[in-house]
């Protein structure tokens, strides 16, 4: 069992400001927690599990606690519980390298941790493997981040950056945007290289940030809906992306 204070302490993480201040963020479920015990990417603090976890080799780890249900729902994040939770340490600052003929995601504000996860989770349906965040974008250890991610977080490269720094220190860059006034998806020329840019789910890509794109496009619609979801323009502007790469091949 744990104390009351190791609780207190797991549910202060819970809240972003304690997630900074103590650089550990919270990962749950079976399978996720599963594929984060096989990576190197980042490192366990503590391990919370109960009965019903049947995984011994979790069980003899350092730092390893079995809890009661009880307890498992009081540290949860989730409304249901699934059997294991973690504490992970944040990854130390890994410095952001530019590589050329590769694609990259930049996201410009994006504030829905549901809609961060899926992008990531995309991201790496896709082959991408670095996603370039605006400093105002959801932080990526938001417990709705990891959970909708399923696991990618793992192994997509996440950078919190100056968009507009990136842009001028590589003013060659092919820039994509999504833009609900651009050319029809379909009916353009993507460069097998670049940054696809997506903007925030209320006001798209910001003034500032698109004076910098030189390609904006658009998902057509074919009924009376307003708009996609941010998640949603992401992954359908990827697909083109790679079938457009792959039909060049």
């Amino acid at each position: 069992m744990i104390s009351k204070a190791q609780i207190k302490f797991i549910q202060s993480l819970h809240a972003k400001k304690n997630r900074l201040e103590q650089s550990l963020f919270i990962v749950e479920g079976v399978k996720i927690v599963n594929e984060l015990l096989l990576s190197n990417r980042f490192k366990i603090h503590s391990l919370y599990y109960t009965k019903a976890f049947d995984d011994k080799s979790l069980k003899t780890a350092m730092n390893a606690y079995e809890v009661d249900e009880k307890t498992l729902a009081q540290i949860s994040t989730l409304q249901t519980p699934n059997q294991v939770l973690a504490l992970v340490h944040f990854n130390e600052d890994v410095p952001f390298v530019w590589e050329e003929n590769k694609k990259y995601i930049a996201l410009d504000n994006i504030q829905d941790p549901g809609n961060l996860g899926t992008i990531i989770r995309t991201a790496e349906w896709f082959g991408i493997d670095t996603i370039i965040c605006s400093k105002q974008c959801v932080e990526y250890t938001n417990p709705k981040v990891i959970m909708s991610s399923m696991g990618s977080f793992l192994r997509v490269k996440i950078y919190y950056l100056d968009l507009i720094e990136i842009f001028e220190s590589k003013p060659n860059i092919p820039l994509i945007g999504a833009f609900l006034e651009g050319e029809n998806l379909y009916e353009t020329t993507l460069n097998n290289a670049g940054i696809l840019v997506i903007g925030s789910e209320s006001h798209g890509i910001s003034k500032d940030v698109s004076e910098y794109i030189q390609k904006k496009v658009k998902v057509p619609n074919f009924g009376a809906a307003e708009s996609l979801n941010a998640s949603i323009a992401h992954a359908v502007i990827l697909s083109e992306w790679k079938r457009q790469e792959h039909g060049r091949k």
